[in-house]
């Protein structure tokens, strides 16, 4: 039987596109594009490895985190999100569902997960581009990810992630250039590839806690 929770994150995964784009900024056809990525940075810039230390890291995230809240911004609060693990920890619901379907959808394993437990977030900040935790080919540093945010009538969020490499073809700006698709080609502008996993944050207060984690199986 699947848990509520996974249920809850199944009939999200399923809602329409009307419904997702019901709200103002729930524009998920787009991957945060790099000027948006920079203004959500603005304040706090991800400086080189090793130039700061992981207190004086996590105090600026929180700090960012802070103000997006504020602002109900929450583009500006995942990038904090995936900047620093303080940042995880306090964002996050006490228990995290972790989820695998396959690729039609069914669940093929659940469990829920302690916060202070929890150590799979998939996605980390390098410099102004989302990377994965942990690269599908160990060592890999050209793997990047791609991400699109969607938001329900609820004020749900769902972030989806999935593992992309570039072409390095820039028009000039500061991009990576297209997305390679599964058979070597570049993608047609403004699609994307499928979904690796589904991050699912629900509002709480005055801002957002991750609360599950779906993987899909390729």
């Amino acid at each position: 039987m699947l848990s509520k929770s996974v249920l809850s994150a199944l009939v999200f995964c399923t809602m329409t596109w009307a419904t997702l784009t019901a709200c103002e900024g729930a524009n998920g056809a787009d991957a945060y594009p790099a000027q948006r990525r920079t203004a959500a940075l603005a304040e706090n810039p991800p400086r080189a490895e090793g130039s700061v230390s992981a207190s004086e890291l996590d105090r600026n995230a929180l700090e960012m985190a802070e103000r997006a809240c504020a602002n109900r911004d929450f583009q500006q609060l995942f990038t904090a999100i995936a900047i620093s693990p303080a940042v995880r920890r306090k964002y996050s619901a006490p228990t995290i569902t972790s989820a695998v379907l396959d690729p039609q959808g069914r669940v093929i394993s659940s469990r829920d997960v302690p916060a202070n437990s929890y150590e799979d977030f998939p996605v980390r900040q390098v410099d102004f581009y989302y990377k994965p935790a942990k690269p599908r080919a160990p060592g890999d540093e050209d793997e990047y990810l791609d991400i699109q945010f969607n938001q329900s009538q609820s004020d749900d969020f769902s972030v989806d992630w999935a593992r992309v490499h570039y072409d390095g073809q820039s028009e000039g700006g500061d991009d990576l250039g297209n997305i390679i698709g599964p058979e070597g080609k570049p993608l047609p502008p403004g699609t994307h590839p499928d979904s690796d996993g589904q991050l699912l944050f629900r509002p709480i207060g005055n801002c957002w806690q991750l609360q599950e984690d779906i993987r899909w199986l390729r």
